[in-house]
């Protein structure tokens, strides 16, 4: 009989307590201000992309917006790892950041009426932009275990999604209020940002991996290894699945709100805010929900949230209910990624730890963009409560398959628990760890 909640109550975990560590601290200052300028870059270039090249927020501009991103996200993503493990993360971030810098400053052309070729220089940048976030994101996301403790990896990833959220919404903020009307203000004061961000990571002291650190290379026949073993294939399929489901349900409600509403661009707006508030509450709860639940239980139970608030949409089809059953499995979602993603940086061997995050992170964005095409061209197609029927399904069935999938289980693993950058050391203690 497989167990579904802890037998015992694991050591407890302040979010707070982490930014104790200067190099965290400055890390997750260096991301927040990061996040808030891609934020800003995004809406702006959307704006610039989707909306004023169109009459509106069509079907072909939000596919094509979709495929576009594809585009770096296969060419960079394989080549993101390797670079993070080739090269030293604190010189890679700090100047992987004033590259961006560089090109959302250079974004300001695409703003331009009067410039012939501003569209080309929108996509261009647009996709520069996604490439360095996936490299950069992979050397964010595999330096945190150098800059906590392993059983700490829990919170200190969804303090970073935390952040990520927050930041999300200041560049909304900032562009509503000031730079919406001046997009070309928007990319200079992004360009700032993402200067200050490259300052912080740059001030990074502790040994983030990467470089001459890995002296012992890893050949791809041991990476596949480890990708097959099974704790990173139970994290990676369970994240991936239900990042697709997701893609194709957020799309899908996307374009009913747009086609059956006339929301328009306050739809599509909304769709991404309920998808966002969904995440920020699946941050906050994750840390408490790991400290309780057994990894199969957060999957089984995101699968089964997701399953029943998707069936609930397809029943009654009105924006507001399709509004909740986004936010929820957003939320239900968020706590799957953050359990998932400290089990892959907890149990990736330092050598190949960039490989294996961006071979992730590659698998779980390209379901969602897929999904969110597959959504798009399905809804027009067939009906809403046809999609959203098949979807929900879908869930229920992959429900059953994780909670019948081995993963790779321990109970309890001997560790002496000193800070990884020597910041301070702890009396070895026997604890259970979260990420295992």
């Amino acid at each position: 009989m497989k167990q579904m909640r802890r037998a015992t109550s694991g050591v407890h975990v302040r979010r707070r307590d982490l930014f104790r560590y200067v190099d965290f601290r400055r890390a997750m200052s260096a991301q927040f201000s990061s996040q808030v300028a891609d934020a800003l870059t995004t809406i702006t270039l959307a704006n610039v992309l989707v909306f004023k090249f169109s009459d509106g927020p069509s079907l072909t501009a939000m596919a094509s917006t979709l495929i576009v991103s594809l585009i770096p996200l296969i060419l960079v993503g394989p080549i993101a790892g390797d670079l993070t493990d080739r090269f030293d993360r604190v010189k890679l971030l700090s100047r992987g950041h004033v590259a961006r810098a560089a090109f959302t400053a250079s974004a300001v052309f695409a703003s331009i009426e009067f410039f012939s070729g501003r569209r080309i220089v929108g996509y261009l940048c647009f996709c520069v932009l996604l490439g360095l976030t996936r490299i950069l994101y992979t050397a964010r996301a595999t330096s945190l275990s150098f800059l906590v403790r392993r059983h700490e990896l829990v919170a200190a990833d969804s303090s970073s999604l935390i952040l990520s959220v927050i930041a999300g919404a200041c560049g909304s903020s900032i562009y509503f209020a000031v730079t919406h009307r001046a997009p070309a203000t928007g990319f200079l004061v992004a360009a700032a940002l993402q200067v200050f961000a490259a300052r912080n990571y740059g001030r990074i002291e502790t040994k983030i991996g990467g470089g001459r650190l890995n002296v012992n290379k890893l050949d791809y026949r041991k990476l596949f290894e480890h990708l097959r073993a099974p704790k990173t294939r139970f994290a990676m399929s369970a994240t991936t699945s239900h990042r697709f489901l997701l893609g194709i349900c957020i799309a899908s409600i996307a374009v009913m709100i747009d086609k059956s509403f006339n929301m328009q661009t306050t739809g599509y707006l909304a769709v991404l805010g309920f998808s966002a508030s969904g995440s920020f509450l699946g941050s906050i709860s994750a840390e408490w929900i790991s400290e309780r639940f057994p990894r199969r239980s957060v999957t089984v139970i995101a699968f089964a949230l997701a399953s029943a608030v998707i069936g609930i949409a397809t029943v009654f089809a009105h924006p507001r209910v399709a509004l909740g059953s986004v936010l929820l499995c957003a939320f239900a979602f968020q706590n799957l990624r953050v359990r998932s993603d400290a089990t892959i940086q907890a149990n990736s061997p330092k050598a190949s730890i960039g490989k294996i995050f961006a071979t992730y992170d590659v698998l779980y964005n390209f379901a969602f963009i897929s999904g969110g095409i597959i959504g798009i061209a399905a809804t027009s197609i067939l009906s809403y409560q046809t999609v959203h029927s098949t979807a929900s399904a879908t869930y229920f069935l992959a429900a059953i398959f994780f909670a019948k999938l081995k993963d790779g289980k321990v109970a309890q693993i001997e560790i002496v628990a000193t800070h990884p950058s020597g910041h301070r050391s702890i009396t070895p203690t026997r604890e259970r760890l979260f990420a295992n």
